[in-house]
């Protein structure tokens, strides 16, 4: 029993590995894709690079942090790049500050709106149980609309009402009664810290990251092209598990797939009251168009988010602003990032109406022009994250209650505990899984 069968090769599958390998743990990885990295990883096109996904490496968790520095050292660079928001045919910093609001408001519609900043604060609205509530109890109802609301339901495909407060996490740090009082009087003085300007970045993209990390705990441990399609148990207990028609036995599981797709696979299935939770919870889907430019720069932003309708992306990114190595000399790229369900019109559209439709919005608003097109390239990430709707805590522990019966189950990652984390929160729940065993 002292064998670790690790299913998910991407920043959880991979943290857990490492720290096993370290343990001095028996293990070994099984990715269904054909590189490590899951939905983290970064793609090449004719000397272009791409990640999948405008990730990033907080430098929040000093142990991950160092481990990349000692695997990458020099390549592994800390930036600082700017993000904005595209709004009325302007760019507004992101996170939201009062001085930003000056810029874009006006300054009679400014004060307007900072009086009812400060009284919705005053008089906040401590059972907001949704994210819309939630957010206009904080800035009112046409900052909260402007800034917020709109962007949230095109990035999580629901009505606010319908989301969970949790999908605001910290990006709500930036605009609050403190910061808004401050920058209003010591403007020259006060600067509020922007929530990820500053992050750890690869030469090579973010990919770089988990294939450095492959190399150096032992490749051989680790088989790619390996889908779990059955996961076989009996008297709570995992036995063994299909992959790619073979069975092999299993001592310790530990899980970083989507949540549905592990209780879809065991065999024999749960009872109809877990399978129905299971269909009732949502992952989004998010379609890359990356256009190729034969361009120096775009602009300097690391990335810019579009809350407006008009638009069917939510964010695109610049590779080139967060390493040079990301495009070939005096030339650039541009990601947009599409989320999307399977039955979503992005996602059904055929590939080359989808990439001349967007090609069309980013020239009409001038962030490069048909001429300099090299090429383009679309890119399909299933399962991107979690849609943390309201309510699903209770519906993620009932699914959780029944996996804990399983005495040599564990999970972990994203979209094994359907949480919304990033790479350093792998990393310390990888610590926690290995020192508990």
């Amino acid at each position: 029993m002292n064998k670790y069968t690790i299913i998910g090769g991407g920043p959880a599958g991979l943290s857990i590995a490492y720290y096993a390998n370290k343990k001095g743990l028996k293990y070994n990885v099984f990715e269904a894709g054909n590189k490590v990295g899951g939905n983290c990883i970064t793609i090449e096109e004719n000397g272009f690079y791409f990640d999948s996904g405008a990730h990033r490496l907080h430098n929040k968790d000093i142990e991950t942090t160092e481990i990349f520095k000692n695997l990458l050292k020099k390549e592994l660079k800390e930036i600082n790049v700017p993000s904005q928001i595209f709004i009325d045919n302007k760019y507004v910093d992101f996170p939201i500050t009062p001085l930003n609001l000056v810029k874009f408001l006006g300054i009679n519609n400014f004060i307007s709106e900072g009086i009812k900043i400060i009284f919705t604060n005053l008089i906040k609205n401590k059972n907001a149980c949704n994210f819309k509530e939630h957010v206009i109890s904080i800035y009112g109802k046409k900052i909260a609309e402007l800034f917020l609301i709109n962007y949230s339901e095109k990035l999580w495909g629901l009505k606010a009402d319908k989301l969970s407060i949790e999908i605001s996490g910290k990006r709500l740090k930036g605009l609050n009664i403190k910061t808004f009082l401050l920058e209003s009087f010591f403007a020259n003085k006060i600067k509020t810290k922007h929530l990820d300007g500053s992050f750890l970045y690869p030469y090579y993209g973010i990919g770089t990251l988990f294939e450095e990390l492959a190399r150096h705990i032992n490749e051989n441990n680790i088989k790619t092209n390996s889908r779990v399609t059955k996961i076989v148990h009996k008297k709570n207990i995992i036995k063994s598990i299909i992959i790619n028609n073979k069975e092999l036995p299993v001592s310790n599981l530990i899980s970083t797939i989507p949540l549905d797709r592990l209780i879809l696979c065991l065999s024999p299935p749960p009872q109809k009251k877990i399978i129905d939770i299971v269909d009732s919870i949502k992952f989004r889907h998010v379609i890359l168009i990356v256009f190729f430019l034969d361009k120096k720069s775009v602009n300097k932003n690391g990335s810019m988010y579009f809350p407006s309708n008009d638009f069917p992306f939510t964010r695109i990114y610049e590779p080139r602003n967060r390493s040079k190595f990301m495009s070939p000399k005096d030339k650039t790229s541009l990601v947009v990032e599409i989320p999307c369900f399977s039955l979503d019109e992005s996602w059904q559209m055929n590939e080359e109406n989808l990439i001349n439709e967007i090609q069309a919005k980013l020239i009409k608003i001038n962030l490069f022009k048909k001429s300099e097109i090299i090429g383009s390239k679309s890119y399909r990430i299933n399962n991107a994250y979690p849609v943390l709707e309201f309510g699903f805590n209770e519906k993620i522990d009932k699914i959780h209650a029944y996996l804990s019966k399983f005495k040599n189950l564990k999970i972990s990652g994203r979209n094994g505990l359907f949480a919304y984390t990033h790479i350093h929160d792998q990393f310390i729940n990888a610590r926690k899984i290995i020192g508990d065993i």
